[in-house]
């Protein structure tokens, strides 16, 4: 295994639990978020879509540096919606 496989792996892994954390504070099985209940519900959709996605890239299709760069994406992705909420948000 490549040094760029076991990355992608650790980051898919640690995406899918941040996603499942997230998925769950929707469900208010957990109470631990600080987000809205709308971003919180956006951060668990992004982390857990792009985690199937770096998933099947990774095993099925044996690209792994397009799952490295999907295992980045949701990182990235959270940083510009928080930015955008932090600008837009009505904060009361």
């Amino acid at each position: 295994m490549t040094f760029q496989k076991i990355f992608s792996l650790v980051l898919l892994s640690i995406n899918s639990y941040v996603g499942l954390r997230f998925i769950l504070n929707v469900f208010h099985i957990l109470q631990t978020s600080k987000y809205s209940k709308t971003a919180t519900l956006v951060y668990a959709i992004i982390f857990l879509a792009l985690v199937l996605v770096g998933f099947y890239f990774l095993f099925i299709e044996k690209k792994v540096r397009l799952s490295f760069w999907i295992s980045i994406a949701p990182w990235i992705l959270i940083i510009v919606f928080l930015f955008l909420n932090m600008i837009f948000g009505d904060y009361k």
